[in-house]
């Protein structure tokens, strides 16, 4: 029976396999087409977005520069006419901006478009001084040099046209990079018009960018994921790196503890004269200098100790109950000869009672030492430390330490916490210290779950407090 069949089989192979053939053809004709359509389509989009973005960044560079400038003159003018509510404040904040445009102008990212324009990067050749030169006559002007201002003013008014000439400078290239992008647009039809006459030349060709592009696109996933891993292993080797330095600073400070502790121990007997005097009056004089200088030092090296214990995490508390004040009253006695002799006067102002603490009576004083301290030595002559003590509403103990000293700033206060900086670095270098008394407070108290403030102004003196939280307030109270 299929025997019957098979001639017509065989005679219809060829039509079918033509069929096939055909519609293949067609699939692939379409396919290509569709293809090098949407492929155009993508370069053009891509190719406008890119010329819209290069514009309007260009444009608004060259206006937001003309227009700072206006601004920056506005706001002197009323300063200068004494307009209500024009501020020195205002007036800087407006040159500093036009001052960060020019530097954007000249060294940003779009920097070689105007600097490779002979006429954009003759103007700002001659602006640039100029406004530079402002900030000095500004100076003047708020030391109190009205004329300093007028010199400003009639100088600004001059380079309005320079200003302007910029802007219109940027808008000429702006409309030269749209003509140029037209262009371009314009080949971009040219090659869809190209790819409808050899069809296959773009079926392999886009086979063959969308396989790169694929092998492109592993090898950058790839490349990630490598660079994902070695900021990884960076990041372990820099914490490893950390706490090896802070291994190493405990270490090494014990080490240098150790032979001073006896340096000291030994010029201290000779200063005492406990085997006998000293031949000569003036070795006295040199003893008591050792004595000093490693009194200073010590103090230096249990300063690192402490903050490399603390960073390495080696610091445990040996908490007890305790009498706060009498904690505060030993701290006033140990600062009591240095305030003397700076001429600071010291005011307690502790209530009656208070709760016993629960935390480690050691730290407790450091942190009371280190403020007492900061705070005598950055008080002049003459000047009032005050340690107060209170429970707030909250059920938390407050110690504050208050001082009338030259006080900072408010970027000194950002930074006065960082380990090794200082609120005053001048004052600092005079009266010495490592840089950690804060750092360390911070620390210590924040491993007693607290917190500390710090209030300051400049040449109004500096308030530190401490606040322990209630949950380490016994019921038990202490009386005067």
């Amino acid at each position: 029976m299929p025997r019957r069949f098979l001639p017509q089989q065989i005679k219809d192979r060829p039509e079918a396999l033509a069929g096939a053939g055909r519609r293949f053809v067609l699939v692939l004709v379409a396919t290509v087409v569709g293809l090098s359509l949407v492929l155009a389509a993508y370069f053009y989009v891509q190719q406008r977005e890119y010329n819209r973005f290069s514009f309007q960044n260009i444009v608004w560079e060259g206006a937001q520069f003309r227009n700072e400038h206006q601004a920056f003159r506005a706001a002197l003018l009323e300063y200068l006419n004494r307009t209500p509510g024009a501020t020195e404040d205002e007036v800087r904040r407006r040159y500093d901006i036009l001052r960060s445009r020019l530097d954007l102008l000249q060294t940003g990212r779009a920097s070689a478009t105007y600097m490779g324009d002979p006429d954009l990067s003759a103007l700002l050749t001659r602006i640039d001084p100029i406004v530079r030169n402002w900030e000095g006559q500004l100076g003047a002007l708020f030391a109190g040099n009205r004329q300093a201002g007028d010199v400003v003013a009639v100088s600004m008014r001059r380079l309005d046209a320079d200003f302007s000439a910029f802007a219109a400078g940027v808008n000429a290239i702006g409309i030269r990079r749209v003509d140029d992008a037209r262009e371009r647009l314009g080949g971009l039809y040219n090659v869809m018009i190209a790819t409808g006459v050899a069809t296959w030349l773009l079926v392999i060709g886009f086979a063959y960018a969308l396989m790169r592009q694929l092998r492109a696109s592993e090898a950058a996933h790839a490349e990630m994921r490598a660079m994902t891993a070695d900021l990884e292993n960076a990041r372990r080797l820099a914490e490893e790196a950390s706490r090896t330095k802070s291994n190493f600073l405990a270490t090494m400070s014990h080490e240098l503890r150790t032979p001073l502790n006896a340096i000291l121990g030994f010029s201290d007997i000779m200063r005492q004269g406990i085997f006998g005097p000293i031949g000569n009056a003036r070795y006295n004089d040199y003893l008591d200098g050792i004595v000093k200088s490693g009194q200073h030092l010590l103090s230096l090296i249990n300063d690192v100790l402490d903050m490399s214990r603390i960073e390495a995490g080696r610091l445990e508390l040996m908490e007890s109950q305790f009498d706060i004040r009498q904690a505060i009253d030993h701290a006033l006695d140990m600062v009591s000869v240095t305030a003397q002799g700076k001429g600071v006067v010291l005011e307690r102002a502790v209530p009656a009672i208070l709760p016993h603490l629960q935390a480690d009576e050691r730290l407790v004083r450091q942190m009371l030492l280190n403020l007492l301290s900061n705070a005598i030595k950055f008080t002049p002559e003459g000047g009032q430390v005050e340690i107060a003590a209170a429970l707030l509403g909250e059920g938390e103990l407050a110690i504050r330490v208050r001082d009338t000293g030259v006080g900072m700033s408010d970027r000194q206060l950002q930074k006065v916490f960082e380990p090794f900086s200082q609120g005053d670095s001048m004052r600092a270098r005079e009266a010495g210290g490592s840089g950690l008394g804060l750092p360390i407070t911070k620390r210590l108290i924040e491993l007693h779950d607290g917190r500390i403030h710090l209030a300051s102004r400049k040449s109004s003196g500096t308030t530190a407090t401490l606040i322990f939280p209630a949950g380490r307030l016994s019921a038990a109270g202490s009386a005067a």
